[in-house]
């Protein structure tokens, strides 16, 4: 049987790459095969990653209110998609309700302050962005 950590790694997963696959949900037949086209959305392919690790800061707001903090994360580019993680504790009351690249090099996080009748004061919090661009 070969050994999968001795085999050399490939650089970049073509379309007709073939991975080993344990189906769970068929348990009388669990070896299966997919290709690198099945891993990936119909004719996206994922061609940058960046990543931004800093602070951001939540500006102040009132009770049910909603505001935007933007972080520059250069090469990001309209349309790219994000994920956003604060790398702390969530402040109470504060909820994350979306982010999206609104300019090149600029994301813009959405804030509310969910709280019924405390205002949020501004604070700097420690976060991590990955801006994951794909081509078609």
């Amino acid at each position: 049987m070969t050994n999968v950590t001795n085999l050399p790694a490939i650089d970049a997963v073509a379309d007709n790459d073939l991975f080993y696959v344990r189906d769970a949900s068929d348990p009388t037949t669990p070896d299966k095969k997919a290709t690198g086209a099945q891993l990936r959305p119909t004719g996206a392919r994922i061609s940058d990653y960046l990543r931004y690790q800093g602070n951001i800061t939540i500006p102040t707001m009132a009770a049910g209110v909603e505001a935007d903090a933007t972080l520059t994360i250069t090469g990001a580019l309209v349309n790219d998609n994000v994920l956003f993680n604060l790398a702390v504790a969530i402040p109470g009351n504060i909820a994350i309700l979306g982010v999206v690249v609104t300019a090149t090099d600029t994301v813009k996080v959405r804030f509310r302050n969910t709280h019924t009748s405390v205002s949020f004061s501004t604070v700097d919090v420690a976060c991590v962005a990955l801006v994951i661009r794909h081509t078609v």
